[in-house]
């Protein structure tokens, strides 16, 4: 079995809380490539953003183990830039995904009434007066994050469930079987070393402790109330028009 994990602070603990012999088939990847890469190997397994099932729709998921973020703590945050005259537009840097495209239209739709223009920056200092969408650990890059918003806690807020940014997919039903039998556990030793500090030892103390202070609103455990929140996220592009239909997800 092989694993492919996109890279930030939260895929690195998980990979750590691990048994060694599974932590050791970890491969990490751009977040946007892992669902094709899955797709291609059905002897492996991706945790791949959520809303990549809209064009992977044979995938079979993970109903027990994710990332779900239900508060301020996550792995994208909004730069808004002052001296910007209108929200109308906003650049996208980082492990950018197809789901970050999406529900970044979508939210600002909700919020602001207008329909935002995506544009890719390839490096956030390349931006000049404009608003930011940051994905991945460059948010906790001399502390940028304490100036940012939460994009999960934007759309908790917004539309009143869990943000689940990434699921466990497979072409293989068996693996995903196979790999729900070996994770319980795994969350609370996430969770223990957070609180003991044996993590994200390439980040600040700033940002070691808010992650440490905001863990609680991380979930790897997946109950029913996050596999709605999957259900209503999967549902959003289709009742704004971006897609003509509705993905049947195949939970295990």
């Amino acid at each position: 079995m092989k694993l492919f994990f996109p890279q930030n602070v939260f895929t690195k603990a998980i990979k750590e809380a691990l048994p060694l012999d599974l932590g050791r088939k970890v491969n990490f990847l751009p977040a946007s490539i892992i669902a094709g890469e899955v797709t291609k190997d059905r002897n492996s397994i991706g945790l791949i953003p959520t809303l990549d099932l809209i064009n992977y729709k044979e995938l079979f998921i993970s109903r027990s183990y994710g990332v779900s973020f239900e508060n301020s703590l996550c792995n994208s945050y909004i730069y808004f830039n002052s001296k910007a005259k209108n929200i109308n537009e906003i650049y996208l840097s980082g492990d950018v995904s197809s789901l970050e495209v999406i529900m970044v239209k979508i939210l600002f739709e909700e919020l602001y009434d207008t329909s935002v223009e995506v544009k890719i920056a390839p490096n956030i200092s390349v931006v000049n007066n404009g608003h930011i969408l940051l994905v991945g650990d460059k948010n906790f890059d001399n502390d940028r994050f304490s100036f940012g918003v939460s994009f999960a806690e934007e759309i908790v807020d917004t539309f009143s469930f869990p943000f689940v940014n990434y699921i466990f997919a497979s072409s293989s039903k068996d693996l995903i079987e196979e790999l729900n039998n070996i994770l319980p556990g795994v969350g609370l030793l996430i969770y223990e070393r957070v609180e003991s500090e044996s993590f994200g030892e390439d980040i600040s103390l700033l940002a070691k402790k808010y992650i440490k202070d905001n863990i609680s609103s991380f979930i790897f455990d997946l109950d029913e109330q996050d596999l709605d929140g999957i259900n209503q996220l999967i549902q959003l592009p289709f009742l704004r028009g971006i897609i003509s239909d509705i993905t049947e997800l195949k939970y295990v």
